[in-house]
């Protein structure tokens, strides 16, 4: 689950001479499909393999699994059929697939709306979108897209990593495995995973340690080039503006509006002055900012104000101050 630490630990310990001879040390039945995921703990700032539930349980395992904490049904089972399984540890300094950069818990009032496992699956449900917004933005909070937000005045806006459309890296969540959550460990995990195993971690996306190749620019709108290229911008940051459309600070699908070439998102001057605000404190943080560079927000396209998920989208890009066609290479991100 998509696009925002803690530690969090549990008790385990040796074998318990009275308990069931065919359990682990954690207690958990050597025969039962989770007897290979992580029993005790996770914590923020550990680093994983790219196991997946199906290869570690087994096809046999997976679908018992699927039985056991998705109510049996196959299609609230296959959204997690990509989860991580946590079963191989790696030293963060060594090549990883996945970094659990932070854990994080929902508001006691949403939490209690959450009544089993299944419940979080379901990614059509109003409770998916709530819950899904709040995690964003607790997973983003302490990081440098979070901090920025928060230096900016406090815009409830979720602000985030733009990557490349096949970017090798990726920004996720996930509640906790079902069997730890089952157990009261009713937390999600906040990744950053990389498709080709590498020593990137969560901190290093606004630094130079990213390969030019995963940023986002573009020449004319909507036009994607390299960023090695001559281009007109780079998006530095992605926005989800729900929080801000609901207490007012924005305008939602009222600020849709029917122009000579169709349907446009249109914002107030005093509107686009907050969301640029956020936009250059990002920017500042991140670049010594080329001369006559600065940061803009950009509202999403008609079909983003909102998307088919319900999410109002918006960006942040490094621009030109006065000459919109104006063209540089390379990245803004210039911090190490």
């Amino acid at each position: 689950m998509l696009l925002p630490a803690l530690v969090l630990t549990a008790c385990s310990g040796g074998s318990d001479p009275g308990g069931d001879p065919g359990a682990d040390a954690s207690g958990t039945p050597s025969g039962s499909p989770s007897a290979q995921l992580p029993a005790a703990a996770l914590e923020a700032g550990t680093c994983w393999g790219d196991q997946q539930l199906p290869a570690v349980l087994g096809d046999d395992g997976f679908a018992d699994w699927v039985e056991e904490h998705a109510d049996g049904d196959a299609a609230l089972g296959e959204s997690m059929r990509d989860d991580a399984a946590f079963s191989e540890q790696v030293d963060c300094a060594e090549p990883h697939a996945l970094e659990l950069y932070a854990t994080v818990a929902l508001p006691r009032g949403l939490d209690e709306q959450v009544t089993s496992y299944a419940t979080l699956l379901d990614q059509d449900s109003p409770l998916q979108a709530k819950v899904r917004d709040q995690v964003n933005q607790r997973c983003l909070a302490g990081t440098a897209y979070g901090r920025a937000q928060q230096r900016a005045g406090g815009l409830p806006v979720q602000l985030g990593p733009a990557l490349a459309e096949r970017s090798n890296l990726h920004v996720a969540w996930d509640p906790f495995p079902a069997n730890l959550w089952e157990e009261g460990q009713r937390r999600f995990v906040c990744t950053f995973e990389q498709d080709e195993p590498g020593t990137l971690r969560m901190s290093d996306l606004t630094t130079t340690e990213v390969p030019v190749a995963e940023r986002v620019c573009v020449d004319v709108p909507g036009k994607r080039v390299p960023c090695t290229t001559p281009h007109e911008g780079e998006e530095i940051a992605e926005m989800v503006l729900n929080a801000a459309v609901a207490r007012g600070d924005v305008n939602g699908r009222r600020a849709v509006r029917e122009g000579t070439d169709g349907k446009f998102v249109a914002l107030s001057d005093a509107e686009y002055a907050k969301l640029d605000r956020v936009c250059q404190t990002l920017f500042r943080r991140v670049s010594t900012g080329p001369d006559g560079v600065v940061a803009k927000a950009y509202p999403g396209a008609v079909d983003q104000w909102p998307t088919k998920q319900g999410a109002y989208v918006a960006s942040c890009f490094a621009v030109d101050e006065d000459d919109a066609t104006a063209t540089r290479r390379g990245t803004v991100f210039d911090k190490g």
